[in-house]
């Protein structure tokens, strides 16, 4: 109990960070699959925080990077690019590093953005392993 009250305490400082900037939130199915927010801090740049469900290692998971952005790279898709960490929590807790890519695409004439992510990474506790994270999300921008 007392590890699912750190975390939810780590997700809501890492959330009041983020809601200085103008903001995203929406869903993310993959691994994890939960809720995600977004906050733009300039037009090059965002903090990105998912709070899921891991179905691959039966845990909650608190995902948070900073992302560069490279506008219009494909088109009108732009490709993004960070560093994060990973808490899990289950038995123990789990801390890790992660390197998210994305492919991001602003549906035109709505406040929706769509975006495919795939994250390798590095847990570091409780043993030192790869992982592999990622998924298709969508998310409305206020």
């Amino acid at each position: 109990m007392k590890k699912i009250v750190v975390s939810l305490f780590a997700l809501i400082v890492l959330t009041a960070v983020v809601f200085s900037a103008p903001l995203g939130l929406g869903v993310k199915v993959g691994e994890p699959t939960g809720l995600y927010i977004r906050s733009y801090t300039s037009s090059t740049s965002f903090a990105g925080i998912t709070a899921a469900w891991s179905f691959t290692h039966d845990s909650f998971t608190i995902q948070a990077d900073f992302n560069g952005v490279s506008p219009n790279l494909f088109g009108d898709i732009d490709f993004s690019y960070g560093a994060g960490i990973h808490l899990g929590v289950k038995d123990d807790l789990n801390l890790g590093i992660r390197f998210p890519l994305g492919l991001n695409f602003a549906i035109p004439e709505t406040p929706l953005i769509t975006f495919l992510e795939i994250a390798p990474g590095f847990k570091v506790t409780p043993e030192t392993n790869f992982d592999l994270s990622g998924g298709l999300g969508l998310f409305y921008t206020f």
